[in-house]
């Protein structure tokens, strides 16, 4: 039995910036093979395994074209540069870039609306381990300089977020150049739906639907019993959550003047107008 082949290309993130999109797409293409999950994480968090053990998410290789891996948190580890240059010599990565701040107020939401977290957005500027967790993945100039110092400039891709919003098609286009496949059209291309923006239209849904089983089968006194509670809680689903209202202006302007240096230099770098991902201030 041949041995399990290593990667030709890795999507290094970073997170919320369409980066599952992507792989989700790769995913489907006959001629790339991905691991069954994202996130493998190996050059960050599990690089005391062996090769070996990195081999085995790629086990199912059965002769295609690329193959491939996506794990977000690569762009900002430190080492993992260098790791990645050492085993993969010739490896292609490519970045996706979003506004630093929509980046960081995504990235939280999504964690908070999971009952992961119980802070709140603007500790991330308070607090030393959370700005080191939410706000520097967002130091996208520092991060691509680092990843030049081990490759080429023609293995590196970066990508911007705002195409992806602009013309999904074309964006996919463009990382089939780069990957040097051909074209094709995966399922999910074209879909739009932000699963966080219906979540709570969701959860209303499942709901009323309760509310309706419970006022047709409990008695008249229990269902007069429970009615102020069950009106507070329809007002509550009915509101509008917090990423929806959106970030506080106050943080907005916080995060513009710590990200404002290193989207200049990240605008020179990449030739790229970025003054439009600033809302109080201007690059």
């Amino acid at each position: 039995m041949s041995e399990s082949p290593l990667p030709d290309f890795i999507i290094a993130g970073p997170q919320k910036c369409a980066t599952t999109w992507l792989y989700e797409c790769l995913y489907e293409h006959p001629d790339v093979l991905l691991p069954e999950t994202d996130s493998v994480h190996y050059f960050d968090m599990k690089y005391h395994r062996d090769e070996e053990w990195y081999r085995q998410h790629f086990s199912e290789y059965d002769g295609e074209t690329l193959v491939g891996e996506e794990t977000p948190t690569y762009i900002r580890k430190q080492q993992a540069p260098k790791r990645i240059s050492d085993m993969l010599p010739d490896v292609k990565v490519i970045f996706t870039l979003r506004n630093p701040m929509d980046r960081a107020f995504s990235h939280y939401w999504h964690e908070k609306s999971k009952d992961k977290i119980s802070f709140e957005f603007y500790e991330i500027l308070e607090n030393y381990d959370l700005f080191q967790n939410w706000v520097e993945p967002g130091f996208y100039y520092q991060h691509l300089k680092r990843y030049e110092e081990y490759f080429s400039a023609d293995q590196i891709k970066v990508l911007f977020f705002d195409d992806l919003v602009e013309d999904d098609r074309a964006y996919l286009q463009e990382v089939y150049s780069f990957l040097e496949i051909d074209n094709y059209t995966p399922s999910v291309l074209d879909e739009k739906v932000n699963q966080g923006k219906f979540r709570d239209i969701n959860k209303q849904w499942v709901y009323n639907q309760f509310a309706n089983a419970f006022k047709t089968y409990a008695p008249n006194e229990a269902v007069e019993a429970v009615r102020p509670l069950h009106t507070h809680t329809r007002e509550l689903l009915a509101s509008k959550n917090e990423y929806e209202k959106g970030m506080n202006e106050q943080v907005r302007k916080r995060l513009e003047a710590v990200f404002a240096d290193e989207m200049r230099h990240l605008s020179e770098y990449t030739g790229r107008d970025l003054d439009h991902w600033f809302q109080t201030r201007s690059l």
